[in-house]
């Protein structure tokens, strides 16, 4: 018996939210972003409150990610299902997705195949940071480290390292 939310709906910590608008919505952001996994819409709220356009999509409401063979913008910001978030990154540029910030779970590289997609996949940036968050929701002692990355198909250059602090 899995422990697991349906559609490993699990909400962005405010936090977390706070730090991605801060540090990367401009440049690496366009006006409209596609928020493909949407849930309770509290990114999609930073992201307007921050000027964007947002598209907001979810598999609740019948729309699978996984379904769309063309990108709904070329920028996603998004906390993808985890269980999911390999073959998402894959699929978002196989759609057209140029631009790109993902919640992650902090050891996304740390095997074999993730080596195999940084390499198919580098992002600009990837930024692990120094606080856990209650992500799941049990109470207690935080539970989960996370990161963020963030694609930009249009700068080359290699993948910088970050370490974020709460601000």
């Amino acid at each position: 018996m899995s422990d697991r939310k349906p559609n490993d709906f699990y909400p962005t910590p405010v936090s977390i939210v706070t730090e991605i608008i801060e540090r990367y919505i401009n440049p690496y952001i366009t006006p409209q972003v596609w928020e493909p996994c949407v849930g309770d819409e509290r990114v999609a709220d930073a992201l307007k409150s921050a000027g964007c356009a947002v598209v907001g999509t979810d598999i609740t409401r019948g729309q699978d990610f996984f379904g769309y063979t063309t990108a709904l913008a070329s920028s996603i910001v998004t906390n993808p299902p985890f269980k999911h978030i390999r073959p998402f990154i894959d699929h978002a540029f196989d759609i057209g997705v140029e631009h790109m910030i993902l919640v992650c779970p902090e050891r996304l590289w740390a095997c074999k195949k993730g080596r195999e997609q940084f390499q198919r996949h580098p992002p600009r940036f990837w930024a692990n940071m120094d606080w856990r968050e209650d992500y799941l929701g049990k109470g207690g002692a935080p539970d989960r480290a996370l990161a963020v990355a963030v694609w930009d198909k249009t700068d080359l250059r290699p993948c910088e390292y970050e370490i974020w602090s709460r601000r």
